[in-house]
């Protein structure tokens, strides 16, 4: 099937992007997986991924979207994954990085061109461009990415603000950061300045988030992502540590997305 949907008409209303200094040559841009759903997707596939969250994978071919944006190599990398929400995931991803580059580098290329490939410790990198530098993140309903072409390092993470400390299932209400999300996550020093900040003037939940996003976004920075031990890393108030050291030449953004989403920046 010939597809003569441009590109253009499927990104209006569906991609957003945050305020940021132009001097800075960084653009974020996000979209809600769900409306990218709904605009991209065919109908009949589009049924078929209603709670895409709980369902096994399924079978993706070009037929699948209104809009040609991945190539063949792309197809069979999808139809890899187990799950529909990696599946869907990784698919909305490319979306936002390939409509970012058109955008913004290259109008003139053809989306399906462009391939998002892997070093190999997992930092992702534009096959054409390997110079620009990109991060990209999902949680729940959202999907972002970051893009710099101005040589700076780049690391984004984004979190649904639905974790609040107090009322975990786990937490002993006498001490509400004893629970093993904050164990596993966090160092006991940055439990103990968490609690210290929650007590004085945070939102329930608000800290724990804005470290979790910080300390996940430098892990991208670095080029390690889950290749890194997440104790390797200390959020200290607004200072990171790395292995013990404090890291240096680095500045630390945290946006809100709605309500209910918090997307923190690194980049130096």
């Amino acid at each position: 099937m010939t597809l003569n949907i441009t590109a253009e008409q499927y990104t209006t209303n569906i991609l957003k992007q945050l305020q940021l200094s132009q001097e800075l040559g960084i653009t974020i841009n996000y979209m809600e997986i769900p409306f990218f759903i709904k605009r991209v997707i065919r109908e009949k596939t589009e049924q078929h991924l209603s709670d895409f969250t709980t369902k096994r994978n399924s079978t993706f071919d070009f037929d699948d979207f209104k809009v040609k944006f991945l190539c063949q190599h792309e197809i069979d990398c999808v139809n890899r994954y187990k799950s529909m929400k990696k599946q869907i995931e990784w698919i909305s991803g490319r979306f936002v990085v390939k409509n970012m580059v058109k955008q913004l580098i290259a109008p003139n290329i053809e989306l399906s061109d462009l391939q998002i490939l892997y070093k190999e410790e997992g930092s992702p990198f534009l096959d054409k461009f390997p110079s620009v530098n990109i991060s990209i993140t999902h949680s729940g309903d959202y999907v972002a990415a970051a893009l710099c072409s101005t040589g700076k390092k780049i690391g984004i993470d984004i979190e649904k603000r639905d974790y609040t400390p107090a009322k975990s299932s786990e937490s002993d209400s006498s001490n509400p950061f004893s629970n093993s999300f904050m164990k596993i996550a966090f160092t006991q020093r940055e439990i103990d300045s968490i609690a210290l900040k929650y007590r004085k003037d945070a939102e329930e939940g608000e800290e724990v988030m804005r470290r979790w996003t910080i300390k996940e976004a430098f892990l991208k920075y670095i080029g390690r992502g889950f290749n890194e031990k997440l104790k390797a890393v200390e959020v200290l108030d607004d200072k990171i540590l790395y292995n013990g050291q404090e890291v240096n030449n680095i500045e630390i953004s945290s946006f809100n997305i709605d309500s209910n989403y918090l997307l923190s920046l690194i980049y130096g």
